[in-house]
């Protein structure tokens, strides 16, 4: 029976041709046919073996599958116009009653046209066939015992089918909805990057701006930085994941700008083990979690202050810390903006719960922000 929750619109035979793509080659498809028939096979010469045993009378096994294996072979070639049946007239609520009526007419069909052959083949070489004067009384003798037996394997093939092409479509629509659910979190991890770059150039130009007047040379060195550092950011365009040494080069020249300005207000420390060097890291991670720590941590003291950056391998997980000396999260709350915020969504995004995006106050004064992620080695 077709599954229910087919989009509006789409053609009878589209759900169908699922299911057929799922099973695979045509030579695939008969493979499995040919399968279920032969255990069917084993299993009927089995029991007539056995029943016959039981009685005293023991049926050599070699006449035996002559005469039951075609049968079933009948059978096996019966299952391609019952299939294509099923195709055309699928048993789902909208056709059940004219479904219904094709295959009853169609059952009725197959099963005698099987006690048919039945009778020729039981006749020519059963080793005790039956005595009678002409074909139709062997037919009719044959059409009491086999019948019923065709009918209800007609309906029993077409039960079959049709729980294997629901397998098979409900399968391919689990694909599918995987697939749509990989795009739309594609989609939302673009237009969060999106957001970043924008905020970063406008935070970055109100630094120009605020040079221009009374140092017009740091303002120009400003923008060299800026035009540099964009034109790396344009190498990561449409990646989500790149190596951490790529991410560490582009936050120094991020750090390069923030230097121009503060001088030596600000102080920086980078260590960043050799073995982690290569992890995957999603692009643009660092310099919102820097730019916050240099906004509401260094740049409320007079004196300015230190930076530490840092990354490690820590119980399979890669860590980053970015940590700084400023006045902490309890003088001066943190404000979770875009930067902060849309980071947050980004990993969610690409790990789900296997992450971590910690802020602690540090004893000495100022915040440590530990971000936690699946270490993974990115390959070329």
């Amino acid at each position: 029976m077709r599954a229910n929750g087919l989009k509006q619109g789409t053609a009878p035979g589209a759900a169908d041709s699922s299911a057929r793509r799922g099973w695979g080659s045509a030579a695939r498809r008969w493979r499995l046919v040919t399968g279920v028939w032969a255990c069917v096979a084993a299993f009927s010469v089995g029991q007539i073996y056995l029943a016959r045993s039981a009685l005293g009378h023991p049926p050599p096994i070699g006449p035996l599958l002559v005469l039951e294996l075609p049968v079933w072979a009948f059978w096996a070639l019966a299952t391609a116009p019952i299939a294509m049946l099923a195709r055309r007239f699928p048993l789902d609520r909208a056709r059940a009653v004219p479904s219904m009526a094709v295959h009853t007419g169609a059952a009725i069909t197959v099963a005698v046209t099987s006690v048919a052959f039945i009778t020729l083949w039981y006749q020519a070489f059963n080793p005790y066939p039956l005595m009678g004067s002409s074909v139709a009384s062997w037919f009719w003798q044959y059409f009491r015992q086999y019948f019923i037996v065709g009918f209800m394997v007609y309906w029993a093939t077409l039960g079959v089918y049709h729980a294997f092409a629901n397998y098979f479509l409900y399968r391919q629509r689990e694909h599918d909805a995987s697939q749509a659910n990989a795009q739309l979190t594609e989609a939302r991890l673009r237009a969060l990057k999106m957001q970043l770059h924008p905020h970063f150039l406008f935070n970055t130009l109100n630094s120009v701006a605020a040079l221009i007047e009374e140092q017009p040379e740091k303002a120009r060195r400003v923008i060299a930085q800026l035009a540099d550092l964009l034109r790396a950011s344009l190498r990561t365009e449409g990646l989500h994941l790149i190596p951490l040494e790529d991410e560490i080069r582009f936050v120094e020249r991020y750090l390069d700008i923030e230097q121009i300005r503060f001088g030596e207000r600000l102080s920086v420390s980078v260590e960043v083990d050799a073995a982690v060097r290569k992890a995957a890291v999603p692009s643009f991670v660092f310099q919102p979690l820097v730019e916050n720590a240099i906004r509401h941590g260094i740049a409320r003291r007079e004196e300015g202050g230190r930076l530490w950056i840092s990354a490690g391998r820590a119980n399979g997980s890669l860590v980053i810390r970015v940590v700084d000396d400023g006045p902490g999260i309890s003088r001066h709350p943190v404000q979770e903006g875009i930067g902060l915020a849309n980071t947050r969504r980004r990993l969610a995004g690409l790990y789900g719960n296997e992450h971590a995006l910690t802020l602690a106050e540090r004893p000495g004064g100022g915040v440590d922000v530990r971000v936690e992620i699946p270490f993974r080695i990115l390959h070329a």
